[in-house]
């Protein structure tokens, strides 16, 4: 008893030692010594103080996000994909592990999170940065969570908004300019990134023995990163999606005899780079036209927004382009002025009033 209160003493493991500690019970004139001792064991047992398994897990070294992380290099991240490879080493090394490095797993709580998120933030991350960042973090952490049988870890952080901007998109009337304003086999890429709705990498990746000119389909089997081969985005990604018949008529005259080897390449045979083409080519291309920049995913962007604006059916569109749901489809979805004019007009026609 000290000062008219009732004080608990007792002892706890920790991996520095046995450590002494003391809790307030209540005071003297509400509680008596039995009443009192009651208490604290009932304290100590509902914290499981006195078990053989808190002694286990109390003097065993805390684990740092550092060996998690390297844990999770050496196990996990080779089975990913090889985008995941190259970029995650850099993202843990940089932003990750110099922060997080030495602090046991157990300790990071939100807060800690949110520290972590303004530093970054003070770094002059972009929003979107910092959102993939968060991302690789929590699959860090709770892969090992998962390893060991406990339960996933949750945090509440305060990310940064990230901005919502229309991606650029090509409008038909776009792509047919840039279409004929190519030449070689760039005509016929852009004309098939626009008829088919391919993402760059299984564009560039497309084997002769890919395209069935006879029944207009274009089997998506693989992907290009960095300039190797990989497998598609996901297993939604692997596809057969149907060519129009100019389309398939322009391929034929671009192929001619051949039955193997890519469909786009370099002069020496290696594969096209899309950065290279968008730079190179693509860019050129918008500048002499007078019109706004894009990539070949804006041809992407275009070719959903087409299809959508004809009424063709979002589930047919989704499977076309290899999205894994509609919503992702809707994202892909813009509308111009002239659409929305000829819409809302539509519209009004058929209100009595």
């Amino acid at each position: 008893m000290r000062f008219g209160r009732w004080v608990g003493r007792y002892y706890e493991d920790t991996p520095d030692g046995r450590t002494r500690k003391a809790i307030v019970l209540g005071l003297k004139a509400e509680l008596t010594r039995s009443q009192a001792r009651n208490k604290l064991m009932l304290k100590l047992a509902q914290d499981g103080v006195n078990t053989p398994e808190h002694f286990e897990r109390a003097t065993k070294p805390a684990i740092t996000f550092t060996q998690v992380a390297s844990e999770w290099e050496a196990k996990k991240l080779p089975l990913l994909k090889p985008s995941t490879r190259y970029m995650a080493p850099r993202q843990i090394k940089t932003h990750l592990t110099s922060f997080f490095g030495r602090m046991a797993v157990a300790d990071i709580r939100t807060g800690t999170v949110n520290d972590w998120v303004a530093s970054l933030s003070a770094k002059g991350l972009e929003p979107k940065t910092i959102h993939n960042l968060w991302k690789v973090f929590r699959a860090i952490v709770n892969w090992h969570a998962q390893q060991n049988d406990e339960q996933l870890r949750k945090w509440y952080p305060s990310l940064p908004v990230v901005p919502l901007k229309e991606p650029r998109w090509f409008t038909p009337a776009e792509a047919e300019r840039i279409v004929a304003s190519s030449t070689g086999q760039y005509k016929v890429l852009f004309h098939l990134v626009w008829a088919s709705g391919l993402r760059a990498g299984e564009l560039l990746a497309l084997h002769v023995e890919d395209i069935d000119l006879s029944r207009g389909i274009v089997h998506v089997r693989r992907s290009l990163y960095r300039d190797i081969e990989v497998t598609p985005k996901t297993p939604r990604s692997y596809r057969d999606v149907w060519i129009d018949s100019g389309t398939i008529k322009m391929l034929t005259e671009y192929l001619g005899d051949r039955q193997t080897g890519r469909v786009f390449q370099t002069r020496n045979g290696t594969p096209l780079g899309a950065h290279n083409v968008v730079r190179q080519v693509l860019h050129p291309i918008c500048k002499r036209l007078g019109i706004a920049r894009g990539g070949l995913h804006s041809f992407r962007h275009g070719r959903v927004s087409h299809l959508q604006a004809m009424n063709v059916p979002a589930e047919f569109v989704k499977a076309q382009v290899g999205h894994s749901s509609l919503a992702m489809t809707g994202r892909y979805t813009h509308f111009g002025d002239s659409f929305a004019r000829e819409q809302v007009e539509r519209a009004a026609s058929n209100w009595t009033h």
